[in-house]
């Protein structure tokens, strides 16, 4: 399969590069082309969230910092980007100064202490889709090129003088009075080196609450919080959170049903995978351990993997998931454990992994020249942003609101 963009501006082209080079990385790589559905279930249930975030703090700090910096100078795109990562350094930190000493996920701060510079994945990359969801910022746009107009704008814009009585603050120096990056109200003060902490405080919680509410409505995230059930789940995993979500609305239970469902098939499709990995390159203990591992996961959820149960599936992410191989790939691999047929199943997998990867990447073709009697890593389920990212910030919300 032959992945390709259109490229309309620097921006777009770095993005996608910084992508790309994801996907390259070691164990990053879709061995069967299941991760579109997964991202799909993702989306739907939980907006805004990503793999590479880490903690809740950035969708505030990220508006503020832009806020702040658009009332500086600079002189074009470039400058901005600089600028916004000097500033970034600046603030980890800071984050790193004012944190709790076990705190992790401070993006950027490991390396720092190294002395190995800074991530590659900034937090104005990491957090950018995520704001824009949440309206915290501008969809779409390019965030130093929108920096540099701005700056321009407002360099040459007349200012308004206050009155010892007067109120207001820095946008309505704006033109138009339009501040176009929503914040929390928290004076962050970049113009100093003042510690700041990673934990949410009681405004910043719940500002961020109210975004993620209002911003991501019909959504399993935007109803937990809503509802206040939100203080009650993130001690559970994905897998059992169907435990506490029962009384939920009957659609939100649903697509969670259909995404623990595909967790499940999309995991044994990737046991039996290792499978013929493990027995590719010798590991004969380990492809008689997922051997196994299949068939019980075969036994034990047999109903969710007919045809017709795949089929729901499909046809609820048909919209949103317009690549066509991976719907097909997997009805057809529901028919053929259904039927019996594990060697044309082999087959069917095999193939599967050749159109993703293509030959000369393709370990189950190429198997003699990889690490022999080295196994396949054992394939875990899908989660969908809960376990990690999604969990981290209803928790740190709920935290921060106790805080007066």
């Amino acid at each position: 399969m032959e992945i390709g963009f259109v490229s309309f501006n620097q921006e777009a082209l770095n993005r996608a590069n910084k992508v790309m080079k994801l996907l390259q990385g070691q164990g990053a790589i879709d061995e069967l082309g299941l991760g579109r559905i997964r991202d799909a279930f993702s989306n739907t249930m939980f907006p805004g969230m990503s793999v590479l975030q880490t903690h809740a703090k950035y969708f505030l700090l990220m508006p503020a910092l832009y806020s702040f910096l658009e009332k500086t100078r600079i002189a074009d795109v470039r400058e901005a980007r600089t600028i916004v990562r000097d500033q970034e350094i600046r603030m980890t930190y800071r984050l790193m100064d004012g944190s709790a000493k076990d705190a992790t996920g401070i993006i950027g701060a490991d390396m720092l202490r190294r002395g190995e510079g800074y991530v590659k994945y900034d937090p104005t990359y990491v957090y950018q889709a995520g704001m824009e969801i949440y309206g915290l910022i501008p969809r779409g746009g390019n965030i130093y090129a929108t920096l540099a107009e701005r700056s321009a704008i407002y360099q040459n814009s007349p200012k308004k003088h206050k009155g010892n009585d007067e109120t207001g603050d820095d946008s309505d120096d704006l033109p138009g009075n339009r501040q176009i990056y929503k914040v929390c109200g928290e004076d962050y003060d970049f113009s100093r080196r003042e510690p700041l902490d990673i934990a949410l405080s009681h405004r910043e919680a719940e500002f961020l609450k109210q975004r993620i509410i209002t911003s991501t409505q019909g959504s399993l995230l935007s109803y937990l919080l809503d509802s206040g059930l939100y203080e009650n789940v993130t001690e559970y995993l994905f897998d059992d959170l169907g435990i506490v979500l029962k009384g939920i609305p009957v659609e939100l239970y649903h697509t969670y049903r259909l995404a623990l469902r595909y967790s499940r098939f999309a995991c044994l499709l990737r046991v039996r995978y290792a499978m013929l990995y493990d027995i590719a390159v010798g590991a004969d203990r380990e492809a008689v351990e997922e051997q196994a591992r299949f068939d019980e996961m075969l036994a034990e959820f047999s109903q969710e993997f007919v045809p017709e149960s795949i089929e729901e599936i499909i046809s609820f992410v048909s919209v949103k998931v317009t690549e066509e191989s991976c719907k097909t790939f997997i009805l057809k691999a529901s028919k053929l454990i259904t039927n019996g047929d594990f060697d044309e199943l082999d087959r069917q997998i095999t193939l599967r992994e050749k159109t993703i990867k293509g030959l000369k990447r393709s370990k189950l073709i190429k198997a003699k020249e990889l690490q022999q009697r080295k196994p396949f890593e054992s394939p875990t389920m899908m989660t969908y942003r809960w376990n990690t990212i999604v969990r981290t910030v209803l928790s740190e919300i709920k935290e921060g609101l106790k805080n007066e």
